[in-house]
């Protein structure tokens, strides 16, 4: 077995970029889902119940699988916030107003020139 996955990790080192962060999204998404499960079982079973428990209540799937239905609909709605947040701030133009000098600049007796050819 432990042949096996040290293959595993030497393929995917060998492999390119796209393949080492997919498998880095699926592998974190699947260590987070053992957390928190293990976690949901330490919760249950630390915290006990201090009213009178229902004969039918949810098992730790069904919790489970309504926790996360909660979660994606508040991630949702946060992401919807944020891609509003970000076309406003994308369709937002900005303008420029170019307006003349208010001042009329006028030399009293310039000194003058004399023309001359530029050097060669």
């Amino acid at each position: 077995m432990f042949g096996n996955i040290k293959k595993f990790i030497y393929e995917l080192q060998q492999s390119n970029e796209y393949v080492k962060r997919r498998w880095l999204v699926i592998l974190t998404s699947i260590s987070m889902m053992i957390v928190i499960g293990l976690w949901s079982v330490y919760i249950s079973v630390v915290v006990k119940n201090l009213g009178k428990q229902p004969e039918d209540r949810p098992g730790f799937s069904e919790t489970f699988k309504n926790g996360m239905g909660i979660m994606a609909r508040e991630l949702g709605i946060e992401t919807n916030k944020w891609m509003s947040a970000v076309q406003s701030t994308i369709g937002h133009t900005n303008s420029i107003t170019i307006q003349g000098a208010s001042s009329n600049f006028i030399l009293n007796n310039p000194e003058e020139i004399a023309p001359g050819k530029l050097p060669q």
